[in-house]
């Protein structure tokens, strides 16, 4: 290749031969140099992005460390409050008369841990302190859900104790005097030996009478020698009659809660004087109403 050069001044020409193979090789070297220069400035741009996120992960991964120390804590402190919840849990079922849950049942496995990303991108060291985290929280979600079905069983268990209270009979239906018993008697009115099937309480006439437990009114009306008359159904196989009344304050259907008012002594019937002939009845079974009754200010002639 020739190169021709001329001096404006003198007009002087001078003449240069480059071979061609020397001009690629110098095109080639001019590349190179700016291809070198390029790389290590995007080497030295990315080299400077990778420092800085480098220092990024290192803080996230600090935090990271703080809030799992932290859950750690938190966990301890449930654990500890489950176990004290665990231990009333037996206290109450000593109390209610329940079998406690075995220990066996309580220390149940909770099935092996199974992690719901790639664990492999995690260094050997998180990858356990994860795994033991959540089988910790497993267990303690097992224990609580346990302790749940416990408290319910043991709440339905006192309902049903609380019911079975409201609806036994265990106070005395009026006040007054004991009169006659439960038990074989001679009958006032034939002179023969019959079994009385109640409770005698003397009153005056129009003294309240009222239930004894919770319950419904079966049957309101006369009937024969009881006079007017009045049955409650308390549930459990628990009833209640109110003989010789007065006035029945009450209706068929009507529930009523322990203490209501629901007749008035009367002197109906076969009567000697006005008085209450009180029942009680378990399955039919007349039973001596002075057992069901927890306290009597009442006087016993």
């Amino acid at each position: 290749m020739d190169i021709i050069l001329i001096s404006g001044k003198d007009n002087r020409r001078i003449n240069l031969y480059i071979k061609f193979v020397f001009l690629i090789i110098g095109a080639s070297v001019c590349i190179g140099l700016l291809a070198f220069f390029i790389y290590n400035i995007t080497v030295f741009t990315s080299h400077k992005v990778d420092q800085n996120r480098l220092v990024q992960l290192n803080a996230e991964n600090k935090i990271i460390h703080q809030e799992i120390d932290r859950i750690e804590r938190e966990i301890s402190s449930l654990n500890i409050f489950i176990d004290s919840l665990e231990i009333h849990d037996k206290k109450l079922r000593t109390f209610a008369s329940l079998k406690p849950i075995d220990d066996d049942v309580r220390n149940m496995g909770v099935g092996g841990y199974a992690n719901h990303y790639d664990s492999s991108r995690l260094s050997t060291e998180m990858r356990n302190e994860l795994a033991s985290l959540s089988q910790i929280l497993d267990n303690l979600v097992a224990r609580s859900r346990l302790q749940k079905e416990s408290y319910d069983m043991l709440l339905i268990h006192f309902e049903e104790k609380r019911y079975l209270r409201d609806h036994t009979p265990s106070i005395i239906p009026v006040q007054g005097w004991f009169i006659s018993g439960f038990g074989y008697r001679i009958d006032p009115f034939t002179g023969q030996i019959k079994m009385h099937e109640g409770l005698d309480i003397a009153a005056p006439p129009g003294t309240p009478i009222i239930a004894p437990a919770d319950g419904i009114v079966k049957s309101v009306g006369n009937r024969g020698g009881f006079g007017l008359t009045l049955k409650i159904d308390h549930g459990y196989g628990f009833s209640t009659l109110y003989a010789h009344c007065q006035r029945i304050k009450v209706t068929v259907g009507t529930k009523i809660k322990r203490g209501d008012i629901i007749a008035y002594v009367g002197n109906t019937g076969k009567s000697t004087g006005p008085h209450l002939h009180y029942e009680v009845r378990i399955s039919q079974v007349p039973v001596d109403p002075i057992n069901y009754i927890l306290t009597s200010p009442s006087i016993v002639d």
